[in-house]
Parts: C-alpha cells; structure tokens; sequence
C-alpha cells in the first residue's frame, strides 16, 4: 500500500527525533519514497505555551495493513520517549497516517483519510511537497487547499532530512 505519514516534535532534538523516526521507519520495512522540508510551525490546537514544532511529511510503501503500520508508529514514538499525558500535549514524536491509497477506514483507533489534515497548514504544505497532484477527501486539490490556508502557523522552512 502506498501512503503519507506526518511527523512532528516539539521536544529535545526535533531533527534528530525526526530522522531517527524516519530511519526506524525503514528498519521495520516501512519503504520511504519521499520526504519534504522540514516545516518548523508554532503548535496549534493546544492549551498552554508550548515550543515550535518541527513537521515533515514522508511518502511511504507498505506490504502490510493500516493497523500493521500504525502499530508501528505507536512502536517508534514509544522507542522516542513520547508520552501521552493529556491531548494536545508535548511530544518527542509523533506519526499519523495522513491518507492511505484507495483505503477510507474509520474504527476507534484509526481514521484514514485523517479527519483534521485539510485544516492544518503543518500537514498540508509538506504533504503538497511530496503529493503535489494528491486529491483531498473534500475533492479539492492539495494546491487548492494550501493556497486557502493562513500563512501564519508556519515560522520557517528547514532542509531535506536525509
């Protein structure tokens, strides 16, 4: 199956949890077609100040299932330290499933399409970087929707990761 996956950090070494979840992503047979810029953004939806996130977007192929591969993630944040003390919280790493080719599922642990990822510039700009033909749940275009988008979430653009 072929896919998108968002990560993001906002605790320690954001680039570094970065890569290394994208490096532990191709050790469990998680092939990695393609990774956009780093976009670093202030963090949104939360409750409290938090520090800047770091987010990219990862265009994957996988042999397995979805919830094979959100296992995964699950594994891969664990391995990195991230905690879940209350939503919205602080993270070293986390990794949704964005969109999954020609899967629309919907049980209490995994959404695909991911019902939030139109409204979030953090998942959008990378996303149109490395799917810029992809079209959304909504059927509008990624570029449609970028372009909708504020601007204001969105401090900077870092480098590829490797």
């Amino acid at each position: 199956m072929r896919g998108y996956l968002s990560l993001g950090s906002n605790l320690g070494d954001r680039r570094c949890h970065l890569e290394t979840a994208l490096e532990k992503l191709r050790q469990a047979d998680v092939q990695v077609t393609s990774v956009s810029r780093i976009y670093e953004t202030r963090a949104v939806e939360v409750s409290g100040p938090q520090e800047n996130y770091f987010n990219l977007v990862a265009a994957v192929e996988y042999s397995g299932s979805p919830h094979d591969l959100l296992r995964i993630c699950r594994r891969i944040e664990g391995e990195l330290g991230r905690q879940r003390p209350y939503p919205h919280a602080p993270r070293t790493v986390d990794i949704d499933i964005l969109l999954v080719e020609g899967v629309h599922l919907s049980t209490p642990d995994l959404e695909i399409p991911h019902p939030k990822m139109e409204n979030r510039a953090f998942v959008i700009f990378p996303l149109s970087e490395v799917a810029p033909g992809v079209v959304l749940p909504s059927g509008r275009g990624i570029i449609e929707v970028k372009n909708s988008l504020p601007h204001d979430e969105i401090v900077g653009v870092l480098k590829k990761t490797p």
